[in-house]
């Protein structure tokens, strides 16, 4: 996609204030790691991977509306994925406020638009996804956490807004990436069980953000 200067100037702007949110949530992410991981609580690596995110999603959605929630879901994202990457969970501090920003953000789109169609797409995707992911939590017997759970259902709202082909796409993706963790010494670890375990919070935003840049 080719950027108009007005463009490049909202990608760069988002790029700024990415950088900015993302040092300021590094704090809650040094409240919610072990005090020796320094560099997985740092605000560079915040800052710089909210950046990223930020000038992503500018450059894929534009100004439209779901901007803001889909911005909203990255900079809680990126906390949520370094704790979970380090910690194998999902803090609930984080991830029930992404999901219910990510509900109230599409609901009021619904309300200005005056139209219900991609909420209700989102909604029922949201449903779907958080469900296919208790079933697998049962079946596993606890081999998926409940944070994995809230996050697939924030996962499946936010591809949800777009397609159903975009949520089925995101899923099939964080399971490929799921499954190549397996296979990268250091990425898995083994519960009290001795089953292999890897962060499947990280591989779900992979998923979306999948869908999102590849989303026509």
């Amino acid at each position: 996609m080719q950027l108009s200067v007005n463009g490049l100037w909202w990608v760069l702007g988002a790029a700024v204030v990415g950088l900015g949110i993302g040092a300021t949530t590094s704090t809650l992410t040094r409240r919610l790691v072990r005090r020796e991981r320094e560099i997985a609580g740092s605000w560079w690596l915040g800052g710089g991977v909210t950046a990223v995110l930020l000038a992503l999603v500018a450059w894929r959605v534009g100004d439209r509306g779901q901007v803001a929630v889909y911005g909203f879901a990255a900079v809680l994202g990126v906390p949520l994925a370094i704790v979970d990457w380090c910690e194998h969970r999902l803090p609930r501090q984080l991830a029930w406020p992404q999901l219910a920003g990510v509900i109230a953000g599409f609901g009021a789109l619904c309300l200005a638009r005056d139209n219900v169609d991609a909420g209700v797409r989102a909604g029922g995707a949201l449903l779907a996804a958080g469900g296919l992911v208790l079933v697998l939590a049962v079946l596993t017997d606890g081999g998926v956490g409940a944070g994995d759970i809230v996050v697939a259902a924030v996962v499946g709202a936010l591809t949800g807004w777009t397609g159903w082909p975009q949520v089925a796409g995101a899923l099939v993706v964080a399971s490929l990436l799921g499954l190549l963790l397996l296979a990268v010494p250091g990425a898995h670890r083994r519960d009290e069980r001795g089953h292999s375990t890897v962060p499947f919070g990280p591989c779900l935003f992979g998923g979306a953000l999948a869908m999102l840049l590849t989303a026509g």
